[in-house]
């Protein structure tokens, strides 16, 4: 998660307590070779209010290509301790039928919540969860992703052929090379 939504943190003294560590640090660095979604499982009146608030759509390091909100969701059935359970997803197959230039090839969904890439969980980059309360400023999780990126980028032609879920040890082993 880059950012932590809730519609309980109106008060835009405390907008910056959403931003998880180096966020745009992290948007910067991506920008360079990826284009960028933002996608929520917030209303839209609260997405469109904290990407202002937060000057990501208007920041001259990097541009946003569009954002979807919890409308563009559906729900699926998965299982969680052998019993199914309703929960949404975050389909890329929406954003690749309607944007025919990004594809499963191209595509990296970073998401604190696996079950999130249910639909397309080989472009599925599982980070682990911002939480505000526990030294914030620790958290470097953002620039580790950043660097995974950019490698892949300039590696890669086909990002599907990856194991997301190897993300770290991919980057450290092609760290030290």
């Amino acid at each position: 998660t880059l950012l932590h939504f809730s519609r309980h943190m109106v008060n835009t003294s405390k907008h910056n307590e959403m931003l998880r560590p180096y966020m745009h640090k992290f948007l910067e660095r991506v920008y360079r070779h990826y284009d960028i979604v933002i996608w929520s499982q917030t209303k839209w009146t609260w997405v469109e209010i904290k990407l202002t608030e937060l000057g990501m759509l208007s920041n001259s390091k990097y541009s946003i290509c569009f954002a979807l909100d919890d409308s563009s969701m559906f729900k699926v059935v998965g299982f969680k301790n052998g019993k199914p359970k309703r929960h949404k997803v975050k389909a890329l197959g929406l954003i690749w039928a309607r944007f025919h230039h990004w594809t499963r090839q191209n595509s990296v969904h970073i998401d604190d919540l696996a079950r999130n890439f249910a639909m397309n969980p080989e472009c599925g980059l599982k980070c682990k969860p911002f939480r505000r309360d526990k030294e914030p400023e620790q958290d470097t999780e953002l620039l580790r992703i950043a660097a995974y990126l950019e490698l892949i980028a300039t590696k890669h032609g086909d990002f599907s052929i990856l194991d997301h879920n190897e993300w770290q040890k991919y980057l450290d082993d092609h760290e030290n090379r």
